[in-house]
């Protein structure tokens, strides 16, 4: 076994909120360290692995440096909200908020990646990757990582491990951290569209009752799409051929939102992946705390997954800014204040994204008339509509500066 590494703060994780995170504590002059079972890859796939992010979170990559080294991004400055089969229909328009150009973007997760991974290099953050975790003895003085990296066992040890290791976390196990929530026997189909009309910014959500189905601007005139559905029809849809595929996906979003569109002229290849909410019991345990996905992973009807993970990360940085936090950043007082400060966020997404799923796939008679009447009256309730506008832009969780 190799010497022993010691660091301030190890991160189990190196997706884009783990990365993030490190590159925050860095500056700070903390010594860190991000442990990734992976070799990351900065590379496009099919279909595209996209992620919705807001106005609140470019202005968080924005201030790292990260958001200017990006690419084309698809811009999102239009929301139309529809249910399929029903009348009613709310249209969200940034042009009603005098202090945006646009309600948030979907990104690739490679090529965000790829910036956020250069200006790690160009750090003194030390990367263990690929590397599997073994075990985790999360003391009362410091927390020591047993690794296996190029074959061989190694530990490190530091006074705070941050699980940003996904929703199967296996920091937030090793923490005895329990999980509540359910999960939602749909699964999310993913693929790439390409309509007979460019998109014109515009993002489309329509409800179903078997679940909603998000059509999202990409940079280059598609549409990234996230299906909820059943699993048996999870199934069918994955073994069918373009053509029957593209028949079922047109039924789906219904004749509102095609005759925006334009018909779909193409479609890539098919992914899946199963829907839940998972939040844990407790961000922190001892001297180890959990971000992202690890902490709380919700449904994608509102896209706020990477919003939250980001927003994870700039309350945990707010509090080891602290001259305590620097004398430990792994004492309770720190990891306690950093949970307070992150439940009461996450219980609202999560309680949001809930009701919308519960209203939508409803079938109560008379409910599917109220859905379309209260549609229709967003458009006639100014304060309501500024309220949804803010809370799509980001604006909704951030100071009243515009800062995250």
């Amino acid at each position: 076994m190799k010497q022993r590494d010691d660091f301030d703060i190890v991160i189990v994780g190196g997706g884009a909120v783990g990365a993030t995170l490190a590159l925050e504590l860095e500056r700070l002059a903390y010594r860190v360290a991000v442990v990734e079972m992976r070799t990351p890859s900065f590379e496009s796939v099919s279909p595209e692995r996209v992620i919705a992010l807001n106005y609140g979170s470019r202005a968080h990559l924005e201030k790292l440096g990260v958001w200017q080294e990006l690419g084309e991004t698809g811009r999102i400055t239009q929301i139309m909200v529809s249910e399929v089969g029903n009348r009613g229909r709310a249209d969200l328009d940034v042009s009603e908020m005098t202090s945006l150009s646009e309600f948030g973007y979907v990104v690739e997760m490679g090529p965000l990646l790829a910036p956020i991974y250069k200006a790690l290099e160009a750090s003194s953050v030390r990367l263990f990757s690929p590397a599997t975790v073994l075990d985790v003895d999360n003391g009362d003085d410091g927390v020591t990582l047993r690794l296996r990296l190029d074959g061989e066992e190694q530990q490190i040890r530091a006074a705070l491990l941050v699980g940003a290791d996904g929703t199967n976390s296996q920091i937030r196990r090793m923490a005895g951290i329990e999980t509540r929530g359910w999960d939602y026997n749909r699964f999310g189909i993913v693929a790439s569209v390409a309509c007979a009309r460019a998109h014109g910014e515009v993002a489309y959500e329509c409800f179903r009752n078997a679940g909603p189905l998000a059509f999202l601007p990409l940079a280059d005139g598609r549409f990234s799409i996230v299906w909820a559905v059943t699993p048996a029809e999870a199934a069918q849809l994955l073994e069918m051929d373009d053509e029957r595929f593209t028949t079922a996906l047109r039924k789906a979003a219904g004749p509102d939102v095609i005759s925006q569109t334009g018909d779909i002229v193409g479609v890539s290849g098919r992914g899946v992946f199963p829907l839940e909410l998972t939040v844990a019991s407790s961000y922190a345990a001892g001297r180890i705390a959990l971000v992202g996905n690890a902490a709380h992973t919700v449904h994608p009807v509102a896209g706020q997954g990477m919003n939250l993970g980001l927003r994870d990360v700039d309350a945990l940085v707010t509090m080891l800014e602290s001259d305590l936090a620097r004398q430990d950043p792994g004492q309770s007082i720190i990891l306690q204040g950093y949970a307070e400060k992150r439940r009461a966020d996450v219980l609202a997404v999560a309680g949001f994204t809930e009701s919308m799923l519960h209203v939508f796939g409803s079938s109560v008679p008379g409910v599917k008339w109220l859905r379309g009447r209260g549609l229709d009256a967003l458009l006639s309730l100014p304060r309501l509509k500024e309220k949804l506008l803010r809370q799509a832009s980001g604006l909704g969780q951030m100071g009243g500066d515009g800062h995250a």
